[in-house]
């Protein structure tokens, strides 16, 4: 896996100049994190929490400036926390997510521990909507999405993973409750096989997109398979309505859902144009507890 993972594609994304939000720090035990809140919120008002992880060998600020969600901040009223991952002993950052990605050194971070506690300390701090904390990721992000719904389903709402995976082996993950879960997914990826894959043969494998969803549709009471929910536009460079849609909704929780969006013709970093940062924003808070 190379630097490509970090998500830190700063491409033509239409980042805005104007800053529409205000910078906040949260003080945790590996140093200030950045958290980006409204520039106006309402007296009394309890603001939904995202989570947002790069990926193996990127930071939080390349990874913003590739999703750039802060731009959706002050529309949509959410706060936004943008972390960064443990340093291996070449000074990557990385998230201790599963067995497939990305602790390949050994050095076994806490960084489930660490992300939840992060959480508690934003929702001491500051008004933050208990039935509304999503996490999302790109690639070694996204797979520490899924370890984040796996470890803490009692607090998280809901998740959304870009070209990362949840557990091949289903026993490895044993989540409390129910957790909406989003993964989006370019057919061509040859970083992150869309349909799953192995660092060796039949050991440290990944299941895929649609593997991971099925997987968490058992998880999530589900006892139907995906259904066609029509197509977006979000990504550049590839015509038309190129991402397809599909939901496995039936029979599940209240609370958990399994939804995919496959890129077709996608890579592992989508060149995502502006409806992306908006159906991802509206995704994640329509997905509550």
């Amino acid at each position: 896996m190379n630097g490509v993972v970090a998500g830190a594609m700063v491409l033509a994304c239409g980042i805005s100049s104007a800053q529409a939000y205000d910078t906040k720090q949260v003080y945790s035990e590996r140093g200030n994190v950045p958290l980006y809140v409204p520039s106006e919120i309402e007296p009394g008002a309890d603001l939904p929490l995202v989570i947002s992880l790069h990926g193996f060998t990127g930071n939080g600020n390349a990874h913003e400036n590739y999703f750039n969600l802060r731009s959706q901040i002050d529309e949509r009223k959410f706060m936004l926390c943008v972390p960064n991952g443990f340093q291996n002993s070449q000074g990557d950052r990385y998230w201790n997510a599963t067995n497939y990605c990305c602790d390949f050194e050994g050095q076994a971070p806490d960084d489930s521990g660490y992300l939840r506690g992060l959480i508690e300390q934003v929702i001491d701090e500051y008004s933050v909507d208990l039935d509304s904390i999503h996490v999302v990721g790109h690639s070694n992000g996204g797979f520490m999405s899924y370890r984040m719904a796996c470890d803490h389903a009692d607090l998280i709402s809901s998740i959304a993973s870009l070209a990362g995976a949840t557990f091949d082996n289903p026993s490895d993950c044993v989540p409390s409750e129910p957790v909406h879960i989003l993964q989006i997914h370019g057919t061509e990826d040859d970083v992150i096989a869309f349909n799953g894959s192995c660092i060796i043969p039949f050991f440290f494998c990944q299941p895929g997109a649609e593997g991971s969803l099925s997987i968490w549709s058992q998880y999530n009471q589900c006892d139907g398979g995906f259904e066609n929910a029509g197509s977006l536009d979000l990504v550049n460079g590839i015509s038309g309505s190129e991402t397809s849609r599909s939901v496995i909704i039936q029979g599940c929780s209240d609370q958990g859902s399994s939804e995919l969006w496959a890129i077709n013709g996608g890579n592992h970093g989508p060149a995502f144009n502006a409806n992306f940062r908006r159906e991802l924003v509206d995704w994640l808070l329509s997905h509550r507890r």
